[in-house]
């Protein structure tokens, strides 16, 4: 392992000294215009005639990612018009479109695309983007609510020579706070040529999204024919009606209402509340098998926790850190409240879900202080479980500094852990520490962190507890020219190793890729991954994944790809392989195919070598920008594979029937789910057969329908 290990690094050292080009591209004089008011709303149907003649205009002259000026044209126009934005992005583009997605979603992400940042409040208030691909299709985010999704206008059409994109954005979907001057930054992505061009370019800046670099927006808001929308946002309540069509031995059909609600108490504060609310949000599929020594993870939907997520787990860096606060782990309740704002450099969030004979609530305040020389983040957080029988207490303290001028960090992160479950609290405490250098392409770094054997948060993640020891870790990316056949050569490398509180050793971890990016989209990654790691039972046991993917259309919406690893692993060895197809079937239609299969072999006595088989079908039609409808057929057939943190049993009715995804436990069920989504400014409609995150088929059938009254939703 250590020859394997020096061997990467010296090919590592190599990429980064040596292919890295010589000088840096220089940053361009702050960007800033007046944006003019328009004697009416311009054409909006992806053509630039007449109407935009009035509008400010300038060009995305650098190409972020490759830190050079841009290779091809890109004119952007600006103005306003009765309390609207109104921008077009004329692209120039030789390359072939990369425009997949048809209907409204975060997929937009995976073509080529224009956009614009807003920040009416300056960097330290809420942050908005607004994105559409080539055809039209759109997508937004707002650093408040990771549901924010209000109706703005986009357009795009083919042009001979690349794409137009016009946009309409209101100004009152986003919090000013009665700001005129706004921090901007407007932005085209080219998946073919690998490239990110800006209009606001800093070579101090790591993020293109870097509000301190962005440029300003002046006059937003002003004019006769532009009408300045309240600096205090509308109210919103969201209610709902759902019906549920099922058999007897499922439970029985039923119906239920509900409403989530949001009320501005300030400019940029919020008071948020849920009654009675509803979690039949059931068509995403987080079902795998891949290979993991620790417990499965899985994402958030419920939405009253999607409100304030981000003012949450905020850390100014971390590594293999402990998730304080893991929304998944708190049970259904029957209501909840919460404040969630910004004021000026902090922002802060607090909620309380009340159950039936339990209470789980969670407060944070950050403070991130930015200018164009240096940051600086306080981050602290309390998260609090009641119930019937035991109680659970976690607070956390998060400092950080980034020297911009040299590219250099350090960080201290703390934690305790206090309740029914400590017994001795020296060994419920956290700690970490650590500092490097990071820029736009480089990451190098070092940390000690240590983990108590009982800081394990009722409502927390941690995949380790009892360790304490250090941590090496290294990225690089070596970005080329347009015309080459290599995009980019991108390697990383990560080293660590922690002992337990009485000396022994608890977990090593030796893991590092290097990534080839063609010009042609495809992709070849090699990697290399052996952890150790001490058990349950007390055994130190391998879990190791070496091996290789190659891949087409890899940072598309439309992947593809073949991957293998293997190695040794628990008490024998694991291979796995994993083949991805997505297929065209039209404009509108996609087929995606999925073959997962892991097989894993001992001579341990009383283990059996085992293989199992993950095989999915999905079908995406996308309707237009509102609708769209989803198919997804799995299944899974043969034991689940070892890990380190659940006894391993080989089809123990009395453990397999209460947790099937026990390691050991033969699965043998399959899973057909449709869902059919439409959502308009004031109304969303859900119809969906199944749970597509079941193992087996839930044979129920549930129409939703979502009224928003007030504000529209997210916002």
């Amino acid at each position: 392992m250590r020859s394997r290990l020096c061997a990467f690094v010296l090919a590592w050292t190599f990429v980064w000294g040596v292919l890295s080009p010589a000088g840096a591209f220089a940053a361009a004089a702050e960007p800033s215009l007046t944006v003019p008011v328009l004697d009416a709303t311009p054409s909006m149907s992806g053509t630039i005639d007449a109407s935009w003649q009035k509008a400010a205009q300038f060009t995305l002259d650098s190409d972020f990612t490759n830190r050079r000026a841009a290779a091809e044209s890109t004119k952007v126009y600006v103005g306003q018009e009765n309390g609207n934005l109104d921008i077009a992005f004329d692209v120039q583009q030789t390359e072939g479109q990369i425009a997949s997605q048809e209907t409204n979603s975060s997929s937009v992400l995976g073509d080529d695309y224009v956009g614009a940042y807003f920040y009416p409040q300056g960097a330290a208030g809420i942050s908005y983007s607004f994105i559409a691909n080539p055809h039209g299709a759109r997508f937004q985010t707002s650093s408040e609510n990771t549901a924010y999704t209000p109706q703005w206008v986009a357009v795009g059409h083919g042009t001979p020579t690349g794409y137009v994109v016009t946009m309409r954005v209101p100004l009152g979907i986003m919090r000013n706070g009665g700001s005129t001057s706004w921090r901007a930054q407007f932005i085209r992505e080219n998946v073919s040529t690998n490239s990110l061009d800006v209009w606001s370019f800093d070579p101090r800046s790591s993020s293109a999204g870097d509000p301190i670099f962005a440029g300003t927006i002046k006059d937003v808001g002003a004019g006769a024919l532009s009408s300045t929308p309240s600096s205090r946002p509308k109210a919103r309540v969201q209610t709902y009606a759902l019906s549920e069509s099922t058999s007897k031995a499922n439970g029985g059909s039923t119906s239920r209402i509900g409403a989530d609600f949001a009320i501005p108490i300030a400019p940029t504060v919020s008071f948020v509340g849920t009654l009675h609310p509803d979690y039949s949000n059931v068509e995403v599929d987080q079902q795998t098998i891949a290979p993991s020594a620790y417990a499965r993870q899985y994402s958030e939907v419920r939405p009253f926790f999607t409100q304030a997520a981000s003012y949450f787990n905020e850390h100014s860096a971390c590594l293999n850190c402990p998730e304080t606060l893991y929304t998944p782990a708190i049970p259904t309740f029957g209501q909840g409240y919460a404040v969630e704002g910004t004021h000026g450099y902090a922002n802060f969030a607090a909620f309380d879900a009340i159950g039936d004979q339990r209470n789980d609530a969670a407060q944070s305040f950050n403070y991130n202080f930015e200018n164009t020389n240096e940051s600086f983040g306080v981050n602290a957080q309390h998260v609090g479980v009641t119930a019937d029988g035991f109680s659970d207490a976690t607070t956390t303290l998060d400092l950080g500094y980034n020297d911009l001028r040299g590219h250099l960090f350090a960080y201290a992160n703390m934690g305790q852990d206090r309740g029914s479950f400590v017994t001795d609290p020296s060994l419920g405490n956290y700690l970490e520490s650590g500092a490097g250098y990071a820029d736009a392409t480089t990451t190098l770094g070092a940390s000690l962190q240590q983990i108590g054997a009982q800081f394990d948060p009722i409502d927390g993640f941690v995949p380790q507890t009892d360790i304490q020891g250090f941590e090496l870790f290294g990225q690089k990316t070596v970005n080329f020219a347009p015309k080459t056949v290599l995009h980019d050569i991108s390697a990383n490398i990560y080293y660590a190793r922690y002992n337990n509180h009485f000396g022994q050793l608890a977990q090593t971890d030796a893991t590092g890729a290097v990534n080839f990016d063609l010009r042609d989209l495809f992709s070849v990654h090699l990697y290399f991954g052996s952890s150790g790691i001490r058990t349950l039972s007390d055994e130190f046991l391998p879990f190791q994944s070496n091996g290789a993917m190659v891949g087409y259309r890899m940072n598309t919406s439309t992947p593809s790809y073949v991957s293998y690893s293997g190695g040794n692993y628990y008490h024998g060895t694991l291979q796995a392989w994993t083949y991805y197809a997505t297929v065209p079937m039209g404009r509108k239609v996609h087929l995606a195919l999925e073959t997962d299969e892991n097989q894993y072999g001992t001579v341990w006595e009383g283990e059996s070598t085992t293989r199992q088989w993950l095989e999915r079908v999905g079908v995406d039609w996308q309707f237009n920008r509102q609708a769209s409808f989803d198919l997804g057929i799995r299944r899974i057939i043969g034991a689940n594979i070892p890990n380190a943190f659940q006894p391993l049993v080989y089809d123990d009715p009395s453990i397999c029937n209460y947790n099937p995804y026990n390691p050991g436990c033969f699965v043998d069920a399959g899973n057909v789910t449709a869902a059919f989504h439409f959502l308009t400014a004031k109304n969303e409609f859900y119809v969906v057969y199944g749970n597509a995150d079941n193992l087996s088929t839930e044979p129920s059938l549930f129409l939703k329908w979502i009224r928003y009254i007030g504000a529209e939703k997210g916002t």
